[in-house]
Parts: structure tokens; C-alpha cells; sequence
């Protein structure tokens, strides 16, 4: 289309004369039209440009329902992990059951009806004895058993020759009853002295002999004997109401009490081999009152029979 232009406006200048005058609007106006004219049928010919459709996207949401779990599914659990104790041999599986806890003495022990010296003596807990613990003071020197001896049904013993077995930590506090004040009236403690004298037998039995003084004021009415022979670690014990000697194989001498400032000599517990030559550690308990009742005291000695 340019090149059609330029053709139309080197025609308009070819048809000027030199020299001669040209109506130049004319002309100009002439070959203006006639190019505005053939640009006008040219455009006309060019068609519209088309316009493209805009493509809108609709974006529409769909609810998807969770699937439920089918009714007759069922749910597996997770296996728990099984833990297996292996105890060593010889223990035991531990229980909720409290350990009994049990005394015992290495020399023969008052057992009084309170903790403490100022208490009546109840009964004696001897060498070789055993007793379970019940209850202990808030001091923890003494412990409360059930009387070895027969009378009041518990009592207290001084822990000082003690040995207890078990755990003591959960042995419980005991509230003791009132202490006994002494007063000007009391009854004194009971003295005496014991000296060897030598030794019996009889039938293949021997026993040592024992002399006991009365260094109180007040009778003694019942005895036991507690003895062990050093050498074979063997022990005996005997006890009686009154006191009884026997010569051999001969008769019995008794008395019912050793009287203040009596002497009396009595018979030992019976032992089946020869104690000649042996030494026998001896604790000999008297009492004020029979089986063992009343005030009591124990003195203790060796004797070589």
C-alpha cells in the first residue's frame, strides 16, 4: 500500500508544466482525495479484527464424606510387653506381709510390766529363749514380748543383751503405762552371792552344785538355773519352787525358802557326760514368790566343778 502512495504523488508532479502557473490547491486537493479514496476502499477491504473470547474457569468445590469404618471391623490392640522376674534361687517373691521380728538374749534378761527399771519384774527371758516383738518404747531400749513366763500375759525387756532379727524399723511405738514412783516404803532389790561346790553324779548324769546367800531381808521362795559348759558349748537350764540338793544317788535335802542370811546349797541343771575339768558359765535367778513372781535377781559365775 506504500508503494501505491508514492506512485500517485509522482503522477501529481509530472503534470505541472515548468514555468507554467498550476492551481496547486487543485492538484493537491485532487490527488489527496483520490489517495484518501483509495485508502478508504483498501481499509475497507481489511476486516475487523476479531476479538478471542476470555475462557472464565468456575471452580466449584465438591464435599467429600469421610467413610466410616464398617460395623463388623474389629480393632486389633496392640500387644503390651510382658516383663518376667527372675528371683535368685533360694529368695522368696516379696509380700505385703510384715517380717515377724523376733529377741533374743545372750545372758537372762528381767521382763518387767513397764520399760524401765521402776516396773514390778513379770518374768525372765533366758539364754536360748525366743520371743516375737510386738512393740517397742519410744527410746527403742526396750521391747515389748509376750511374757515367757507364766502370769501377766506381756511384758518389757531391756534390749542391752539383746539380738533381734527382722526389720525393727517397723516395729511399733507402744505408749507404756505410768511409771511406778518409787517412795520411802519400796521394796528393795534382792542381794545374794553364789560360790561353786563342786559336782555330783548319778547313773551317768552330772550336775554342778551351787551355793547361794541370802544377803536380803527378805526370803527367796522359788530358783532357776541357767548353765553352759564352755568347752562343748553345751546348755542346760533348770528352775523349781524351793530348793532341793541330792548327795549321789541319795536322798534329796529341800527347803522351801533360803531364808535372810541363809546359806543353802542346790543342785545344777543335769548334764550326760563327765563335767570334770570343764568350766561352766552359770546364771542363777531367785525370786521373792513362787513360779518365779515377786522381786527377782540374777547374779552370774563360773564354776569349775
Amino acid at each position: 500500500m506504500n508503494f501505491l502512495i508514492l506512485m500517485l504523488l509522482f503522477a501529481g508532479f509530472a503534470c505541472v508544466v515548468p514555468g507554467m502557473p498550476a492551481d496547486v490547491d487543485t492538484v493537491s486537493t485532487s490527488a489527496a482525495e483520490t489517495v484518501i479514496a483509495g485508502l478508504t476502499q483498501e481499509a475497507a477491504q481489511v476486516p475487523p479484527p476479531s476479538v478471542e473470547p476470555t475462557l472464565t474457569l468456575t471452580f466449584t468445590p465438591t464435599l467429600i464424606r469421610p467413610t466410616l469404618r464398617a460395623a463388623t471391623e474389629t480393632l486389633t490392640p496392640i500387644p503390651l510387653i510382658t516383663v518376667s522376674l527372675t528371683l535368685p534361687p533360694g529368695s522368696e517373691a516379696p509380700t505385703d506381709t510384715p517380717e515377724t521380728v523376733l529377741i533374743s538374749v545372750s545372758r537372762p534378761t528381767n521382763c518387767r510390766v513397764g520399760p524401765g527399771k521402776a516396773y514390778d519384774i513379770a518374768g525372765t527371758l533366758l539364754v536360748g529363749e525366743e520371743a516375737e516383738v510386738l512393740g517397742r518404747d519410744a527410746t527403742g531400749e526396750y521391747w515389748y514380748i509376750p511374757n515367757p513366763d507364766p502370769g501377766v500375759e506381756f511384758c518389757w525387756v531391756w534390749g542391752e543383751y539383746a539380738t533381734l532379727t527382722g526389720m525393727t524399723a517397723f516395729v511399733p511405738v507402744f505408749t507404756p503405762p505410768p511409771t511406778f514412783t518409787p517412795t520411802a516404803t519400796s521394796v528393795p532389790g534382792l542381794n545374794f552371792k553364789l560360790r561353786g561346790a563342786g559336782m555330783n553324779s548319778c547313773s551317768g548324769i552330772w550336775w554342778a552344785r551351787v551355793e547361794i546367800s541370802n544377803l536380803s531381808e527378805y526370803s527367796f521362795k522359788s530358783l532357776k538355773i541357767e548353765m553352759q559348759d564352755l568347752d562343748t558349748g553345751t546348755y542346760r537350764i533348770t528352775s523349781s519352787n524351793g530348793f532341793a540338793n541330792r548327795k549321789g544317788c541319795g536322798a534329796y535335802e529341800v527347803a522351801d525358802a533360803i531364808l535372810p542370811n541363809g546359806v543353802f546349797i542346790v543342785d545344777g541343771p543335769k548334764f550326760d557326760y563327765n563335767l570334770r575339768g570343764h568350766t561352766l558359765r552359770g546364771f542363777v535367778t531367785v525370786c521373792t514368790e513362787a513360779e518365779l513372781k515377786g522381786i527377782c535377781a540374777t547374779n552370774q559365775g563360773s564354776f569349775s566343778p
